[in-house]
């Protein structure tokens, strides 16, 4: 079954039954700091999407070790981060290349900060207003607190877990939970999304097993974000999957444990072809998604690189499939394997 008939038969309309435009997140963020200070005023130009990355990278760094060493945690940086994605991924679809690519370091940092865009990215499909996107952002940066209290070792531990190990891993929303809750009333809402980002749909998450509509939206949205980029990136007890792969498993393995619309609206904001995909043309040549078309997910934007010898042609080419109708993709090619 091609996952164009996997998304057609098995996840209904995501407007159906909800009139009008989707609903803000609730309980908005209290004002904080607008400034980082000089490096993010500099997040302007040719370098932003690289200087966000970067500078997102070491806030969550310095978030997870104040938190490891029971340090005062502050969140105000992280809501000048989510005002720039959010802006950011309005208009360009870098970031989201560069989370497609798989090239991860630091893994469970990067998990944060690919969280925040793909759940960015769902949130712009449920018609979300630029508000209740930046708070997706929050989330999305601040939703593993309580994995920075699990001791490394178990962490990164590449084979199986024990069940005492288990058990922390399950523990951690609820302590994360708790340290966002003593930021005051103005945080429940996180404090709600951070404790509620494992469960699923069908109840069959944790650590409450809620189901259904028991779980806040935003929750939602993260959880769904978490799960696609758990399976995008390497980790150590699992070998990376095809962004591709991916869509299709969790059309099929997860399509009890999230709310139907919400996959589906993920599926149309990372096409069939999600950004990054390596696919080959009718007439032989091969190209990267550069870019999706939501109206028409079977023709993205490529940049076309190879030729039908597999010889480099210089500089990539853009090449719309929208425009270039006699093109078409004809198959994925898999990833390149590490040396």
């Amino acid at each position: 079954m091609r996952l164009s008939d996997l998304v057609r038969d098995q996840v209904p309309d995501p407007h159906e039954g909800v009139p009008g435009r989707r609903s803000a997140l609730p309980s908005p963020l209290s004002e904080t700091e607008n400034s980082l200070g000089e490096n993010v005023s500099t997040l302007r130009g040719a370098d932003a999407r690289v200087d966000w990355y970067g500078l997102a990278r070491k806030e969550m760094v310095a978030i997870g070790e104040a938190v490891r060493a029971n340090n005062e945690v502050r969140f105000d940086r992280c809501s000048r981060l989510a005002e720039d994605l959010v802006k950011m991924l309005a208009t360009s679809d870098d970031l989201l290349l560069r989370i497609m690519r798989g090239d991860v370091e630091a893994y469970q940092v990067a998990n944060t900060i690919h969280v925040a865009i793909l759940s960015v990215k769902i949130g712009q499909g449920l018609n979300y207003d630029s508000a209740a996107l930046e708070r997706l952002a929050v989330a999305g940066l601040l939703h593993d607190l309580g994995m920075w209290l699990i001791p490394q070792g178990i962490v990164e531990k590449s084979g199986s877990l024990s069940a005492d190990e288990w058990s922390g891993i399950h523990a951690h929303p609820e302590q994360g939970r708790r340290v966002v809750a003593e930021m005051g009333e103005s945080f429940h809402w996180l404090a709600t999304a951070i404790a509620q980002e494992h469960e699923r749909w069908d109840g069959s998450g944790y650590p409450c097993r809620l189901k259904g509509g028991e779980i806040a939206e935003v929750a939602q949205i993260i959880g769904l974000a978490d799960v696609l980029d758990a399976m995008i990136s390497p980790r150590p007890y699992h070998a990376r999957i095809a962004p591709h792969q991916a869509l299709r498993s969790l059309l099929v393995q997860y399509k009890q444990a999230f709310q139907p619309r919400l996959i589906k609206t993920l599926v149309d904001q990372l096409s069939l072809y999600p950004v990054g995909t390596s696919v080959r043309l009718n007439d032989g040549h091969v190209g990267v998604v550069s870019k999706v078309n939501s109206r028409y997910p079977l023709r993205p934007v490529l940049l076309v690189h190879r030729n039908r010898e597999g010889q480099t042609n210089g500089e990539a080419a853009a090449v719309d499939l929208c425009r270039e109708t006699s093109m078409h993709i004809v198959e994925v090619l898999p990833e390149p394997r590490a040396a």
